[in-house]
């Protein structure tokens, strides 16, 4: 099956002011997004997706760049049986009514699965999705190459990573869409959002957590550009999909 990640951008709304200012627990805006998407994912046969919010157990993180323009509202994924927008426009129309939608079809690979949610759907720790552009100077092949072959193990081995997913951005499917290589979502313990020895996996040791960053650096250096990169922590719940009421 393929994989649709569709981002619902802050656009001023009542939903955008309250969770993105205040960053509450994101409750009211899953249920929002249940609201919209469990009806024409049921008709697509999807029994779960994936939602990524800001929530009160990742604010006040130390990493949180964004450059694209609009702040990040959520971010929703799930396995379609096609992920173009014409198979999933119910789905994408539903994402509408929350805020301006950009989405693409992705692949999904886990070089390191994530963790299991809890009873909330939560799962462990802050979810850091990673939006990549690829440089001018880098054709397409070359920078997969990089980044998939030769940078993935840097990243687990630097940083406390507790789980790793890669989706290859395959086509954009949505007008205007952000032009995205890749996105990544990084699992971390939750100590990791405000304490940067945790995150870089310091063990205790300044020489352990200078080292790693600096050989995060250069590999990253390798295939981005600085300035090109969002950085944006996230609770990620693992949502069940309740079929319409007949």
């Amino acid at each position: 099956m393929d994989v649709i990640f569709a981002v619902v951008w802050s656009d001023g709304s009542a939903w955008s002011d309250d969770t993105v200012g205040s960053v509450p627990d994101g409750s009211g805006l899953r249920a929002e997004i249940a609201r919209a998407v469990d009806g024409p994912l049921a008709e697509l046969g999807v029994g779960e997706y994936v939602v990524n919010v800001r929530d009160e157990a990742v604010a006040g993180a130390m990493i949180d760049v964004q450059v694209t323009p609009r702040p990040v509202l959520a971010a929703v994924r799930a396995r379609v049986p096609v992920a173009s927008a014409s198979a999933c426009a119910d789905f994408l129309d539903g994402l509408r009514g929350l805020g301006p939608v950009s989405a693409w079809s992705v692949t999904a690979s886990e070089p390191l699965p994530v963790p299991g949610p809890g009873e909330d759907g939560r799962c462990p720790g802050m979810a850091n999705l990673a939006f990549l552009r690829r440089p001018g100077r880098l054709d397409r092949e070359e920078w997969l190459r990089i980044w998939l072959e030769e940078h993935t193990t840097v990243a687990i081995e630097t940083q406390s990573t507790t789980g790793y997913t890669q989706h290859v951005v395959v086509r954009a499917l949505t007008e205007g869409a952000p032009e995205i290589a890749g996105i990544v979502e990084e699992v971390f313990p939750i100590e990791a959002a405000r304490d940067l020895g945790v995150f870089f996996d310091s063990r205790g040791s300044d020489e352990r957590m200078g080292a790693n960053i600096e050989a995060m650096t250069a590999s990253t250096a390798r295939f981005l550009e600085d300035g090109a990169v969002d950085a944006i922590p996230t609770g990620r719940y693992v949502m069940g999909v309740r079929s319409p009421r007949v």
